[in-house]
């Protein structure tokens, strides 16, 4: 079978790291690039394959384009994602999906009015060990959850000095950098939680916040962080064991512990970025108009809990101002 037609909108960063994997897998490939500096398309697509386009339409509207991989800055996310639905062409979209719940709600309505496939590119949920943390949990291998808490703290501040970071019009701060992660964790193993508190360090955006997801019988508590490295992990507590996920968002093994002992998943795939691309490939050659992994419905609740957290740490994008 013919490998499965990607066209990269965007060079930078993200587009580096998912396009070495991407690469390496038997069943996709690059055939279009567009970056609005030609030079960085030039240089990508020398490593990568695929053809520089001039415009990010045409780059779209590429003949052999089976997928549109969108991964601009996130305040263009919704730009670009409806561009590429306006000429009937399936989206993977990086995260954040788009600025807010609403302007998300507006790009799957658009999709589904024009029945074309657009789904988050949440990497995650597309791999093993966070299905086999959630399979654990459903199956009642640890109980009855008493407790969970979380981190993500990376000192990206001292790393880069990118303006999207700090950047309120580039949706710049830690929670849609990095918290939305921890986010999506909770979201995926329990569901919306019952209210939320989010407490931020704020600048022009947030450096840092403490969150805390309440359900009806335990809590989830997060920390979340670019100012610092701190903690990398989302660890269970339930009252027949525990499970514990180094490095959370990008894990390869998990452990499991109950009264039987110490139980070690790890996955068996290794490209991470490649799996995601390989299943969202085979979602739209099947025809199917959303993820199966990463719903529409999931994506819109999970922009909501973040609406939440900013709103309560006084986060308003200039975008959001303009609209009022």
């Amino acid at each position: 079978m013919k490998k499965f037609g990607w066209a990269y909108i965007g060079c930078g960063g993200i587009a580096q790291g998912t396009a070495k994997e991407l690469v390496q897998t038997e069943d996709n490939q690059i055939v279009s690039v567009w970056n609005r500096t030609r030079s960085k398309a030039d240089t990508f697509a020398e490593e990568f394959g695929g053809t520089v386009y001039a415009t990010a339409e045409e780059a779209i509207s590429a003949p052999e384009v089976e997928g549109v991989y969108v991964n601009v800055n996130g305040d263009q996310h919704g730009y670009y994602t409806e561009l590429a639905i306006k000429n009937g062409k399936a989206v993977l979209c990086e995260k954040p999906f788009t600025i807010n719940e609403q302007e998300a709600k507006d790009v799957f309505n658009h999709a589904t009015e024009q029945n074309v496939y657009v789904s988050e590119a949440m990497w995650t949920w597309h791999n093993e060990t966070a299905l086999k943390v959630k399979e654990w949990i459903n199956s009642g291998a640890i109980g009855e959850i008493v407790s969970a808490d979380s981190a993500f703290e990376v000192a990206l501040l001292k790393y880069t000095d990118n303006p999207r970071l700090t950047t309120p019009s580039m949706l710049g701060g830690a929670l849609m950098d990095l918290g939305v992660y921890n986010i999506r964790y909770s979201y995926e193993l329990f569901g919306l939680p019952e209210s939320i508190q989010c407490e931020g360090e704020m600048h022009e955006v947030d450096y840092k916040e403490d969150i805390v997801f309440h359900y009806a019988n335990f809590d989830v508590t997060m920390k979340v962080s670019m100012k610092e490295d701190g903690g990398h992990f989302f660890n269970i507590k339930g009252t027949k064991g525990s499970i514990a996920v180094p490095q959370f968002h990008m894990a390869k093994k998990a452990v499991l512990t109950t009264d039987e002992g110490e139980k070690t998943f790890e996955a068996s795939e290794n490209l991470l970025y490649g799996k995601q691309f390989s299943n969202v490939a085979q979602e739209i050659r099947s025809g199917r108009k959303e993820g199966e992994y990463i719903s529409a419905k999931s994506t819109i609740e999970v922009m909501g809990l973040l609406d939440e957290c900013r709103n309560q740490m006084g986060l308003v994008y200039p975008q959001e101002m303009d609209k009022d």
